[in-house]
């Protein structure tokens, strides 16, 4: 009763405040409506003085460790009281929520916990008197639960981003220096966890970029003392995200800045930057370097006389690398190994459940053992064993290792049937039925399961079939080898998204591809196959190539900016990628028997392929299509019946596929080194003006198979290795007095993916270079060494001969330096460069274009190339080498040609070697007036080239010297609508007729 009149006495004074504050609006209430207020006031307090007497109970059996359904009852009721307010008390909501975070984590209720922490962070924001630190800590633990269901990416999006974005905010705004240094610590934190979640989402775009974020932030300074608690824990998910990443010396630097942080009595910390340190020795096969960082595990190790559950597990993790470093040598020392596995498996008896663990490592090397020491029969023991607690521990690792082991065995012993048996167990694990049906089934290219893990283990699987094929010449075992290859492929291909960007996903791809050759080149098969064989070989291996040049520009730092539009539509597709990959892990736990979650993956499969739709259909140049994936069958439907493309592939033999409309044939001309020396012979004859026929021939006979099989009219090159040096018309026609027309592209994906808008304005580029020799550069001497004349009086009257041909702009003299190309290279369609350029053969890096100055920073070298954004439909490198470069496995030659498409030069007319002056002037000129005649970009370069050829009376200016070395790569299409002048007339005479019909008219008189 008591309690009741006080109520009633605050309530009436509360009347009364409002009454006075609002007094229009209480006028207007009738007594009817007052006494509702009172009475709704009176209820409300009543409930929160129930609610918190219930939260008070819940949290004092919290607090006495009282886990059970009694608490939790109590903190639901409490819960149910407090939603059936208007507007519960900030600290009451609070308190509750605080307490049911605890109590759900503790009681490992992880739902409830992501339910209750995204119910409370939704209430809070509503009010205008919160404290941020409970809001980022209540967003924190969101995070760490949604992280511990496996679900990284909503981790990142609805915690570690959102905390980002408002300390960030705050951090700008006037705020108390004590709340500052509460975010800084937080931020710190923060990037710990951005640093987990992105590693657990295996997405190379988010990998990368949560490490830029976190290195910038350490690269500022400003982290206080207080943070320096978490920062070591932080520096260590950095280095180990950088040695997933193949940055081994980044991460070094990284775990020496961890180390300075670290107190001599802090052994577990020391134990986990040795375990780091072994990492990277075991990557970079400093064997003798990991034995001793093991002494030294072993010596921190002893030192530890607590229980701490983590000691044994990063002390496991470095005796596993020890050992399997010691099984690397056949006269291993076997005692020592014995006592490696005895520690081990001590180590795993243990309650925690994460220890035992160890025992799978001890039986992983008690198998590689045996192998070693060709004791056969006791491995099947140790085999089911280990697959008993792979499974028992989901470690998908293991799993794929057991199936290696397995299959070794199986071919040791020469029993194919357990091999049949093992390859299809392990097939089954990502929903394949059989080899056979990989390549063909539709269903299986587009429902893929595997991860990049996956296409690792099934690549090891081929090469340890293809090994013992070519040891038995058994074309069964070839065709196991070449599925499994295929299938490797194609998931490379599927988790793309996956890639870390680094030089073990470059040596993944190499493998693959050399097996699907190889086998190809070995396997016997009929014609229907054989087109089949073909055609899912060029598929994947073209897709592989591209990926390969992707891993290699962003190794180099390339990176390319896009249009703001495109850059959503392709993080949308990074994201879909990394939740279909997510659904693919729950679809294969869960025995692909979810319907919901079926239906989700092929919802945003389709998804997928419609924004992949939206992108083709846009016009964004080059760059944009290695986010596309590559279909040869909708490239052959492209291309007419006259049409052919030779692409080679060069893994050891160089291998040549001609794809024509309705075929695919495949040839081998041999040994790529044996094909690289000729090469070099021919190429130096012809740079020298000496008789090149003995070289010609010699590669003659080696090409002979495409005379022989292209009765074509239109000739596309996609060439790999040496061969990119070669002009192939020359080899082809070697006159040029056939109707065949050449030209050359870099990647099959490129061909007939062009869709910019046509821009027909042109600037040409020519620059005056100085006379005096002390003012040139180390470039230009280099030229003049080389017997090349310094001047180019011929390159500037080219250059403005073709700017008055297309009514362009003119830069010459001065004006064609750097910064103006740089500044006004993207407003034009067409680019002439009349200049020197500059090759560095060892680095391809420090090529350049000289422009008028003799400061060596003043000249465009081929990374800034890299980055530029052009808009152009053609770029004319009138200039020397221009084609030439470094062969690379992965680029072919890596030139300025390369270098101008990819940044979004739909073409470029390059020369393959140091051209005279004059000559090629002459044969610029007669290209562009082609040109401008509306002939297609290869038509126009061979006629320039044909009446070249006609022209010269000088039989010594016929040498391929003066000719040959420019070469078309990339879209051939016009610059210029033809003109066509009949249509003119007919227009005109229709005109006249009908101004003649209407005047006579005129004259005739009405009736």
């Amino acid at each position: 009763m008591r309690f009741l009149s006080q109520l009633l006495l605050m309530l009436s004074m509360l009347i009364f405040l409002i009454s006075c504050t609002r007094k229009n609006k209480a006028d207007n209430l009738s007594i009817n409506e007052v006494q509702n207020k009172s009475e709704i006031a009176l209820q409300d307090s009543v409930i929160v003085m129930k609610a918190r007497s219930l939260l008070s109970k819940a949290i004092n059996n919290i607090k006495n460790e009282q886990f059970n359904d009694k608490t939790e009852e109590l903190l639901d009721s409490a819960r149910f009281n407090y939603t059936t307010l208007k507007h519960m008390p900030i600290n009451d909501l609070n308190n509750l929520y605080s307490y049911y975070d605890v109590f759900t984590y503790r009681t490992n209720q992880l739902d409830k916990n992501i339910k209750y922490n995204k119910e409370f962070i939704s209430l809070y924001k509503n009010y205008n008197n919160k404290n941020y630190q409970k809001l980022l800590m209540a967003t924190t633990n969101l995070g760490y639960s949604l992280g511990d269901v496996g679900k990284p990416l909503d981790a990142l999006q609805e915690s570690v981003f959102p905390i980002k974005h408002t300390i960030d905010s705050l951090l700008k705004e006037t705020i108390p220096d004590s709340l500052k240094l509460q975010l800084q610590v937080a931020k710190t934190v923060n990037y710990r966890q951005l640093m987990i979640y992105a590693q657990q989402l295996e997405n190379g775009e988010i990998l990368r970029a949560s490490v830029d974020d976190f290195e910038a932030y350490l690269l500022e300074g400003n982290i206080p003392k207080q943070a320096e608690e978490f920062l070591p824990y932080a520096l260590s998910n950095l280095a180990d995200v950088c040695i997933d990443l193949g940055e081994l010396e980044k991460a070094k630097n990284h775990i020496s800045h961890w180390k300075s942080l670290i107190p001599p009595n802090k052994y577990i910390d020391q134990l986990m930057t040795i375990d780091l340190e072994c990492k990277i020795q075991e990557l970079n096969e400093e064997y003798d370097q990991l034995i001793k960082s093991f002494e030294k595990a072993k010596d921190v190790y002893n030192l530890i006389v607590d229980n701490n559950r983590y000691k044994n597990m990063f002390y496991s993790s470095i005796i596993y690398r020890a050992a399997k470093i010691e099984l690397k040598n056949k006269n291993f020392d076997h005692e020592l190994l014995d006592d490696r596995i005895k520690q081990l498996m001590e180590m795993s008896i243990s309650d925690v459940r994460k220890d035992q663990i160890f025992a799978l490592y001890a039986y992983d090397l008690e198998v590689k053992k045996r192998f070693l020491t060709n004791n056969l029969d006791s491995i099947p023991y140790y085999l089911d064993i280990h697959l008993e607690l792979a499974n028992k521990f989901q470690r998908s690792d293991f799993l794929n290792k057991y199936a290696l082991s397995s299959v070794k065995y199986a071919l040791l012993r020469n029993d194919s049937r357990d091999l049949d048996i093992t390859i299809n167990n392990y097939l089954e694990r990502i929903k394949i039925k059989s080899l056979d049906e990989i390549g063909v089934s539709d269903i299986v290219n587009n429902h893929l399961y595997g991860s990049l893990h996956t296409a690792q283990t099934l690549i090891e699987l081929s090469n340890l079939i293809l090994e013992n094929a070519k040891l038995s010449n058994n074309q069964s075992l070839y065709h196991k080898s070449f599925k499994l290859a295929l299938l490797s492929g194609l998931l490379v291909n599927e988790n793309n998204s996956q890639f870390n960007y680094n030089v073990f996903e470059k040596n993944l791809i190499d493998n693959i591809n050399t097996n699907l050759l190889l086998c190809r080149l070995l396997l016997k098969v009929d014609n229907v196959e054989n087109k089949m064989l073909n055609d899912n070989i060029v598929n994947v291996v073209e897709q592989n190539t591209n990926s390969q040049l992707t891993i290699k520009n962003r190794i180099n730092n390339i990176k390319y900016s896009y249009h703001e539009s495109v850059k959503k539509v392709l993080d949308n597709l990074n994201l879909l990628d990394v939740r279909i990959a997510q659904l693919k892990s729950q679809l294969i736990e869960n025995d692909d028997k979810d319907k919901n979650l079926t239906e989700e993956l092929d919802s945003l499969k389709l998804n997928k392929s419609n924004l992949l739709l939206s992108l083709k259909k846009q016009s964004y140049g080059s760059k944009i299509n290695e986010a596309l994936d590559f279909n040869l069958f909708e490239l052959k439907s492209n291309l007419s019946k006259q049409e052919v493309i030779v692409r080679f592939y060069d893994y050891d033999n160089l291998y040549v596929f001609l794809i024509s409309k309705n075929d695919t044939q495949f040839f081998n001309l041999g040994s790529s080194e044996d094909l690289s020396q000729k090469v070099f012979n021919f190429l130096s004859d012809v740079k020298q003006l000496e008789n090149y026929e003995n070289s010609y021939n010699e590669i003659s006979s080696n090409l002979k198979f495409l005379n022989k099989n292209l009765s074509f009219e239109k000739v596309t090159v996609v060439p790999e290795g040496s061969v990119s040096l070669l002009p192939f018309e020359l080899f082809l026609d070697k006159n040029l007095e056939s109707d065949r027309v050449v030209n050359y592209n870099t990647s099959l994906k490129l061909i007939g993916n062009i869709n910019k808008d046509s821009n027909e304005l042109l600037a040409s580029y020519s620059p005056a270079y100085l006379d005096k020799s002390d003012s040139r550069n180390e470039f230009q001497r280099s030229i003049e060494r080389n017997n090349n004349a310094y001047q180019l009086p011929f390159a500037q009257e080219e250059a403005a001969y073709v700017a008055s041909l297309f009514d362009g702009d003119l830069y010459n003299d001065t004006t064609a330096n750097k910064g103006n190309f740089i500044s006004t290279v993207s407003n034009y369609g067409v680019l002439h460069l009349a200049m020197h350029a500059y090759v560095d053969e060892d680095n391809e890096y420090n090529s350049m274009l000289l422009f008028s100055s003799s400061e060596n920073e003043d000249h465009l070298d081929l990374n800034t190339i890299y980055n530029l954004k052009l808009n152009a439909d053609l770029t004319t490198l009138s200039a020397c080498n221009t084609g030439f470069g470094r062969v690379d496995s992965e680029e072919g030659v890596l030139s300025f040609s390369r270098a101008f498409q990819y940044a979004g030069s739909d073409a470029t007319l390059t020369s393959l070697w140091r051209v005279p002056d004059k000559e090629t002037s002459i044969i610029m000129k007669r290209f562009y007036d082609y040109l401008k005649e509306g002939l297609s970009k290869s038509e126009a370069l061979k006629n320039a080239k044909q009446d070249y050829l006609k022209n010269i009376d000088d039989p010594n200016l016929k040498h391929p010297y003066y000719w040959a070395g420019f070469v078309l790569t990339g879209d051939t299409s016009a610059i210029v609508s033809s003109t066509n002048y009949w249509l003119y007339g007919v227009v005109f005479f229709v005109l006249i007729l009908i101004v003649f019909i209407i005047a006579k008219r005129r004259l005739i008189p009405k009736s």
